[in-house]
């Protein structure tokens, strides 16, 4: 074998271009994992950037394209706490189903509540061939029973107010001070509210309460009673009112269990957080305002001794009113700096609206309409002369007549749309039949 001799210059050449070799091995080595790192760094500040597209979309939930995010509720119960704006949100929540044609829990006959001021029964309802999706006409809560009816995957949703506030209007609404003869302003009934109370629930008062039944306040904790804490009514049923911790573990358990307690002292500020919570459209909170008392004494300040009178009469929806009242901003702040625009962007379309349904009154013309643009809270549509009209209309009629034809094929002859009771015939369960 041939041996090569190579002088150290040689060598040391020979070394050079090894390592060189070797060198450019590394490097290109170096460039790749470089360029694997940019691209996966890149990759992430994509996927964080879409992640806070998304995040903006659930928090402007108003947008239609975020319905992918943000999935419309459409199964819930809504306890009404009876003049707590309640008939202006039945309106809203009646015309929300009715346009999607979704199975409302229907009282009997020509009832008006699910067997309120009882708690409800499997008589008080329509049976349907369908699961239902609202539950919202006037109904006692209980958990137990509403989810037989609606089953477990249900949201539940109320809405209360200021309890002196609700009594004023109570006591203009239901004519309170006229019950009694003679008749007394507000000052004395307030002043004397035991007193009256007691001879408006007597039952020689009877004809005067149209249908609530002997024994019942319409005054005295009625958001409680509303919110199904045990107050002794009817009679034999459980009185918790004077035992502190146990009003507070219920009034706990509500919070638990409901998604939203609304406050009709902040309407449009409720209305936005109802919107978001349901992944509602904009369109879907319009609304025009129902059972409004024109009486003037919600602008009346309470001396304290009126205001006291009247806290102690009615202890425990004060205690509600101001747990619900902390928890309602409390989920404002967590809602963002967006949300007070988004408020104020939905007062200003609600003026819109009312100008031209009410004011221009085209809720009694046929084929007009106004646009609403495009924001970042909603996408732009329309609202026609004849939405205008689902806004003012009592629109149990027609969920009744979408019963009749979906339940019962047009019939209404059945039994579950019988007459009205007679002239004499006093009804058993609550309010039984409206007057048209």
């Amino acid at each position: 074998m041939k041996m090569i001799c190579l002088s150290p210059e040689d060598w040391m050449m020979k070394l050079i271009m090894l390592l060189w070799r070797r060198r450019l091995k590394i490097t290109v080595l170096l460039m790749l994992l470089l360029a694997a790192l940019v691209y996966f760094l890149n990759a992430s500040i994509l996927l964080l950037d879409c992640a806070h597209k998304n995040q903006k979309l659930v928090n402007i939930d108003g947008r239609e394209d975020s319905a992918k995010i943000c999935t419309e509720k459409t199964k819930f119960v809504f306890i009404k706490c009876m003049k707590c704006a309640t008939e202006t949100m039945g309106t809203i929540i009646r015309r929300f189903g009715l346009v999607r044609n979704l199975n409302f829990v229907v009282p009997v006959k020509n009832n008006i509540y699910l067997g309120w001021p009882f708690l409800i029964e499997e008589t008080d309802y329509r049976p349907s061939k369908r699961p239902f999706n609202i539950l919202m006409e006037h109904a006692i809560y209980n958990r137990t029973r509403m989810e037989k009816i609606m089953g477990n995957n249900t949201l539940y949703i109320t809405i209360i107010r200021e309890p002196w506030h609700r009594l004023t209007s109570s006591y203009s609404y239901f004519g309170l001070g006229y019950v009694v003869d003679p008749a007394v302003n507000f000052s004395k009934y307030v002043q004397n509210i035991q007193k009256y109370d007691d001879i408006y629930m007597a039952p020689q008062k009877r004809p005067f309460r149209y249908c609530f039944p002997n024994g019942f306040s319409v005054v005295k904790n009625l958001m409680a009673h509303c919110l199904g804490m045990p107050l002794g009514f009817p009679e034999g049923r459980d009185d918790i009112s004077l035992n502190d911790a146990a009003v507070i573990q219920y009034i706990q358990e509500l919070e638990a269990n409901f998604s939203l307690v609304m406050i009709a002292d902040y309407f449009p500020e409720s209305l936005v957080l109802l919107k978001r919570l349901m992944c509602w459209n904009l369109k879907d909170i319009l609304h025009h305002s129902s059972n409004v008392g024109k009486h003037g004494l919600h602008e009346i300040t309470p001396n304290i001794e009126e205001f006291q009178m009247y806290y102690n009469f009615s202890r425990i929806d004060f205690i509600i009113y101001k747990h619900f009242n902390k928890s309602f901003w409390r989920k404002i702040r967590q809602q963002g700096p967006e949300f007070f625009n988004e408020v104020n962007h939905f007062k200003v379309v609600q003026l819109l609206m009312e100008r031209f349904c009410f004011i221009e009154n085209n809720a009694n013309s046929k084929g007009q309409y106004i646009k609403i643009p495009e924001s970042k809270f909603n996408l732009e549509f329309n609202i026609s002369s004849e939405e205008c009209g689902y806004m003012s209309r009592y629109l149990l009629e027609d969920i009744r007549k979408q019963y009749n034809t979906n339940e019962l094929g047009g019939d209404i002859s059945k039994f579950w749309y019988a007459k009205p009771p007679g002239k004499d015939e006093i009804p058993k369960r609550g309010c039984s039949f409206p007057v048209l």
